[in-house]
């Protein structure tokens, strides 16, 4: 019985740790990046868990356990809203390193309406 327990936690240990692996592997990619870095923190308390049943230690796999299951409830709850950055870290796609908002074309136009303000049609 004590083998087939602690071959048991072996195989949970394994599992868990794969997850953590698979959490730090999409934590790499940028679209996944946040969801991937949950993915691994979720997997930590499976970790203590699966090591409480190879040391026959209730208390280690109960508090693990309970972990887990409160970790892997705020991962299912959190959604899959993607993440965007706040609005003054954003990049502009269209403003030249200067920080000028306008296309060469739009300045251009903005740039003739104001010399045309001043003058006098002839």
């Amino acid at each position: 019985m004590s083998f087939l327990l602690t071959s048991i936690g072996f195989l949970l240990l394994v599992t868990s740790l794969g997850g953590v692996a698979l959490g730090v592997y999409m934590a790499v990619n940028r679209s996944t990046r946040r969801r991937g870095q949950l993915f691994a923190i979720v997997w930590v308390p499976a970790i203590a868990a699966s090591s409480g049943v190879m040391m026959h230690d209730v208390v280690t796999f109960a508090v693990g356990l309970f972990c887990f299951l409160i970790a892997g409830a705020v991962f299912a709850l959190q959604g899959d809203q993607p993440y965007e950055p706040p609005a003054d870290t954003r990049t502009d796609l269209v403003g030249d390193p200067g920080r000028n908002r306008f296309l060469a074309s739009e300045r251009t136009t903005k740039e003739n309406k104001t010399r045309s303000r001043g003058r006098v049609a002839s």
